[in-house]
Parts: structure tokens; sequence; C-alpha cells
């Protein structure tokens, strides 16, 4: 979510410094189709320079309005509810300015607003609220890699498989529908899909304001049962596509196109590649990654479609998955001759 990118970047700043000039030229980025031009790295920067960011918050701006009317919740993540609160109380819309020529005088609020950010993110409890979030996405972190880990210690080859699931843009879905659509999968995956040759999964749930809710999985396959992914891939993906949704979900299978990625995790890894190892660790961060916007998303969504009676309170589902993986498989010492590399 830009509004989290661009608040963790002004709370990264060692010294709060101005981001907006009314002598530069600015725009408003375009996200269309879910396109980033963002590259995590292992460092984590979000940002190469200050007129990014700037383009960033302009673009943020325009989305809190959007928030406030369809997601009007009495409470908010806290990255969102810092940013909120401060444009607010700058009096800051999308219409107030041209981010193409801005005054001095709107460049002079444009950062007090940013600095209001920097001081509230820097509190004693907003620093504890932080701490905690990290904490959660690292412990997710090292149950993924302890899994991958456990994996690789009981088969000495896996296949790993990358696929998205989603629904097309006219199908109704809900909260409720995509964990039993997911429920089915998983069952699929475990009883049917080429005998027993999965042996484990890493999947983790998502929500976007085009695509809805979506998810993303890691499946591994015994590489001494199979030998390739990407038909693997396309299997599980028209499955999802033409069974388990009924025509109404769509699929991409990532292996298909896993030449194109600077780190290839996916595919073919073997024991004794521990490079390969850690790329597919490396591809399977995302799917660690806390995030605290999904919840927002779910529950204002149920908000809007509450009936016409206002002091009818709904039992809305409770929220307790959106992170997921297979049961650690039981380790069973080998007492024969020790592991051999491959062909």
């Amino acid at each position: 979510m830009i509004i989290k990118r661009v608040v963790t970047e002004i709370a990264s700043f060692k010294k709060f410094r101005d981001i907006f000039d009314s002598r530069e030229y600015y725009y408003f980025p375009c996200y269309q189709q879910g396109r980033s031009r963002f590259r995590y790295s292992e460092v984590g920067r979000l940002y190469d320079n200050l007129r990014d960011l700037a383009n960033d918050f302009f673009y943020a701006i325009s989305v809190v309005r959007k928030i406030d009317r369809y997601y009007p919740l009495e409470y908010y993540p806290l990255h969102l509810r810092i940013f909120m609160d401060c444009v607010e109380a700058e009096r800051l819309t999308r219409t107030a300015y041209d981010p193409a020529d801005i005054s001095p005088y709107f460049a002079n609020r444009l950062n007090d607003c940013a600095f209001d950010i920097y001081e509230q993110i820097r509190l004693p409890e907003n620093k504890i609220a932080l701490k905690r979030a990290k904490e959660r996405a690292s412990r997710q972190k090292c149950s993924a890699e302890e899994y991958i880990d456990q994996l690789i210690l009981h088969y000495s080859r896996l296949i790993a498989v990358r696929v998205d699931f989603g629904y097309s843009e006219n199908a109704d879905t809900s909260y409720e529908l995509i964990c039993e659509h997911l429920d089915v999968l998983l069952r699929y995956l475990r009883e049917k899909h080429d005998g027993d040759a999965q042996v484990g999964y890493i999947w983790k749930l998502e929500y976007g304001l085009k695509k809805g809710y979506h998810l993303h999985m890691m499946i591994f396959l015994d590489g001494s049962r199979v030998q390739e992914s990407i038909s693997h891939g396309k299997i599980i993906a028209n499955h999802w596509v033409d069974v388990i949704t009924e025509g109404e979900g769509v699929a991409f299978n990532c292996n298909a196109v896993m030449q194109n990625y600077q780190r290839n995790g996916i595919g073919r890894v073997d024991y004794h590649n521990a490079a390969k190892i850690r790329d597919l660790k490396f591809a399977c961060q995302y799917l660690t990654k806390y995030d605290e916007y999904i919840k927002l998303v779910h529950y204002g969504y149920q908000v809007n479609q509450c009936c016409d009676d206002p002091n009818q309170k709904r039992a809305f589902p409770k929220f307790n998955r959106f992170f997921g993986r297979g049961k650690l498989p039981t380790y069973i010492p080998h007492l024969g001759r020790p592991r051999r590399k491959g062909i």
C-alpha cells in the first residue's frame, strides 16, 4: 500500500528533511493494474530520491478520502491512521493544488504535514506498535525458512511451484468464499494432484482494490516423483479456474515465466545447491510479510454491506486466516549411505 511505503520512508529519516520544493515539478503516479516500479531490496530502501517520495505522497493524499468513505472504521492500522490524521490536520486534499506547479505556501504545508508524520511515528507508543508488527513478520519469516529447511532435510530434491489464485473482475467474492475455495484447493493438492507428489505449501491471503481477495501460494512437490514444474503449475492453475471456482477464477503460473526473475528460487531445488535454497527462501519472503491492511479492507467491506437499519450490528466473520503452511514432515533418520549429488 502506497501510504505505508510513504510513512515507512519518512520514519527512516535519521534527521527530518523537507520533501517538497516549489521549484520542482511533481506528478501523480499511475498504479493501474497493480503495476509498481518498486523492487524491494534486502536493505529495505523504497525510494531512490525525494522526488519519487513526493510523487507518492501526492498519490497517497488522493487515496485518503476514498479510504474514509469506503472503510469507515473506528480503528485504522498505525501507518494509515497517522497519515490520515496529519493530512486532515493540514486540510490537504487532492484538488487543493496542482502537483506540476505548487506554490511555496503549499510546499511548506506539505512539508509541515510530513514533519508531523515524522514526529508521530517516532512516539514511544508507536515505536512499540511498529516493533510488534516487525516481530510478527519476523516470526512468519522464520517459520517459513524452518519449514523449507525441514523439507530439504526430508527430500533431497524439491520442485517449487508458485501459483497466484484469484477471481475474475465480475465474480461475486467474499472472505468466506475464498477460505472455502482454499480448503478445496489444499484438499486437491493433498489427495488428488499427481498421487502423493505434493509434500508441502506456504500461502498468503491478500486483498486488492482491483483484484479483490486473492491468494499467493508456493507449492512443494517431491523431486523424486516429478521432474519439472511448469506443467504442474498449469494443471493446478486450471483446476482452480475450471473446477474449484467453476469458471469464475483466474490464476497465474509463475513458473511459466521464471526465467524473468532476477533471483529464481522456484523450479528444481536440490539439497546440495545452497544458492538455490537461498533464492527459494527469498522468493518466499513476500508470502511472510505481515499485511495489516487486509483486516482494514475485510472489515471495511463488511461495514459497507450492512443492512439499512443503522442500529442493527452485524456479526462479522472472524478474520483469522491470512497466512499458512503445511505440516512439518516427520523426520526419519537415514541409516544408509550419505546423500550424493544427483545429476
